[in-house]
Parts: C-alpha cells; structure tokens; sequence
C-alpha cells in the first residue's frame, strides 16, 4: 500500500513538471494537452504524458473513416478486433483513443505493430480516427474465436474487478472503470468538466477480449508501459497481481457484453 502512495504521488509531481517544461519548448503533444499551438522550434517531449490534464478531444468521424481503412483489417470496420489479441476500440472515448495514439506515436513502450503504422498521422489524423471509432456502438456479440468461459475464473475475475484484494493491495478495479467495466460513470455523462475529462482517458474494459486484457496487466505488472500517469496508476494496481489474477480478470471481463 506504501509503495503505491509513493507511486502515485510521485508521478504527480514529476508529470507536472514534464509537461510543463514540453509546453513551454513547443511539444506537440504538451501543446495537444494545453490546447496552446505547436511551436515551430525543435520540440522537447516531456518524459511522460500528463493525462490528467487534457482537454476535450474532438474529431470529424466521417474523415475518421476515410481514414481508417487500413486500421479495419486488425480492429475491424465496425470497431470489432477479428483477432483476440487485438482491442476492440468500438465504443470507447475519443480522448482514450487520441491518446493511445499520440503514446504509439511516442514509441516508448515494448515494440508494437501500431509504431510504423501512426508515424507518418498528423495530429488532426488522430483526432478524426479517434473520433470514427468512439461514435461505433460497443461489440455485443461473441469475441470471432473466444474459448468457452471458466465459470471459476469468471467467478474469482469478478470479485477482484469489484472487490479488490486488500491483503495483497489490489484496489477495485471499479473504481476507475466503472462496476460494469464499461467505463466509469462521470466519463459517460458528457460534459468537459475537469473530473469528467479525467475519466474519460481511462478505457472501457467490458468485451474485450481475454488474450488482450492479459498481454496489457502483465505489461503493466512488469513496468512494460511508461509513457503516461495513467501506466504509472495502473504500475502499482497491477503490480500485485499474480498470473491467476490477470487471467481470472481477462476472463470476466471478456464475458461482459
């Protein structure tokens, strides 16, 4: 519990300060985040991204989809991955997906397919992309290929998502994810107020499925994913989790529809 605190109160204050400091050298993604213009100096990217901070991210989704061919043959036209170690992004928030771009964009984290494929984006790319995908209705059908469910994992993956384990210091999962997985409940309520906005950048869970739930814990649990204050959060949530854990939350989360 200690090391979380520190963790978290850490990345707090150094977050802050990065971004800052970016802003003011002209970082494309600090001014993203300030929604000051872009500097035609050399940028400066901050060492992470402070997403606390970020305004409202809007986007033309028609263009989105114009654009968005080449996304469709790994996460589906209509937002739906037809491989399970890809994400659905159907029905998630347009300041979840902006960011996640700008993060591959980065290339911080462990190698990744996405790398090449958001080099050449522009920033409005990004944002009409974001804004395709986040205006498509969450799946609700079976995951194409999904193994019959463990009644035992389903099980042990729901008390952990609502309950946590103290013992080991793992909080509830939905606390920042909502108790259905679909996201918490100030992000689905529109508005750009300060907390509103804050939610938003996290993701929805339900639905997905469970080969990628469980490739993105263990990469937080191994402090695989670095670029944000949302990896440094999820770092110590996860950091706690043995592999029957992140297996046993992957599968509940996948039987959510």
């Amino acid at each position: 519990m200690r090391r979380r605190f520190l963790v978290v109160l850490l990345t707090a204050g150094l977050a802050t300060a990065a971004t800052a400091g970016a802003a003011e050298q002209g970082d494309p993604a600090a001014s993203a985040e300030t929604g000051a213009p872009a500097s035609k100096s050399k940028p400066l990217r901050p060492a992470y991204l402070d997403l606390r901070r970020t305004p409202a991210i809007t986007g033309d989704a028609a263009a989105g989809k114009q654009k968005a061919q080449l996304c469709f043959a790994c996460h589906g036209e209509n937002g739906v991955a037809p491989v399970p170690n890809f994400p659905n992004l159907a029905g998630q928030s347009t300041e979840y997906l902006y960011w996640s771009l700008v993060e591959y964009q980065r290339a911080r984290g462990p190698e990744s397919p996405m790398t090449p494929l958001v080099t050449a984006l522009s920033d409005d790319d990004m944002r009409d992309l974001a804004a395709y995908f986040s205006s498509v209705s969450a799946p609700t059908a079976e995951q194409p290929g999904a193994a019959a469910p463990d009644a035992t994992l389903i099980r042990n993956g729901e008390r952990l998502f609502n309950d946590g384990d103290p013992q080991r210091g793992v909080p509830p999962c939905q606390g920042c994810h909502g108790v259905d997985g679909a996201g918490h409940p100030l992000a689905r309520h529109g508005g750009s107020t300060r907390m509103q906005v804050y939610y938003r950048t996290y993701p929805s869970l339900k639905g997905q499925s469970p080969d990628y739930i469980t490739t993105r814990l263990t990469q937080y649990r191994d402090g695989q994913l670095h670029d944000s204050s949302n990896d440094f959060i999820m770092h110590s949530v996860a950091g706690a989790l043995d592999d029957d854990s992140i297996r046993a939350l992957a599968a509940w989360l996948a039987s959510r529809r």
